[in-house]
């Protein structure tokens, strides 16, 4: 991690700890407290649904203005990813400025992107409204080639 993110990280907790715990990710007045981003990698550059599925490649979680990833995980043999963010993480997590990126060439995918890496915004899908917290689930568009 690096020196920058954990200043940033720090500061985070210091504004936490004086400050009333409603100043987290808000989503239309509810406060958020866990997020859940799913998705499916597929080896295609203009994401085609019928395109085989990317095994084991790395799934990374970026939002703007971090230098490091804010999370990382796995594909699963049929494309299928799955990430929750810890409390932390859902602190620094804006939608409208992350998005998925996976590396390639990825597991089973050996196609040619110039940039070597395919991309995907995330959409709301719905939010769980719990009596101890309210769950966030974004899930990632297509991954594209150049889409930024």
């Amino acid at each position: 991690m690096s020196r920058r993110l954990k200043a940033y990280l720090i500061s985070i907790l210091l504004i936490m700890a004086v400050s009333p715990p409603s100043h987290g990710l808000s989503l239309g007045g509810l406060s958020i407290g866990q997020v859940e981003i799913n998705g499916i990698a597929r080896c295609s550059l203009n994401g085609d649904p019928n395109a085989p599925p990317i095994s084991n490649g790395t799934v990374i979680l970026t939002c703007g203005g971090l230098t490091a990833n804010l999370a990382e995980t796995l594909t699963q043999p049929n494309g299928f990813f799955l990430m929750f963010l810890s409390f932390l993480q859902t602190l620094l997590f804006t939608p409208s400025s992350c998005y998925i990126t996976i590396n390639l060439p990825a597991g089973n995918c050996s196609i040619y992107s110039p940039d070597g890496v395919l991309s995907a915004v995330l959409t709301l899908a719905s939010v769980a409204v719990g009596n101890n917290t309210n769950v966030a689930s974004f899930v990632a568009g297509p991954m594209l080639d150049n889409i930024f």
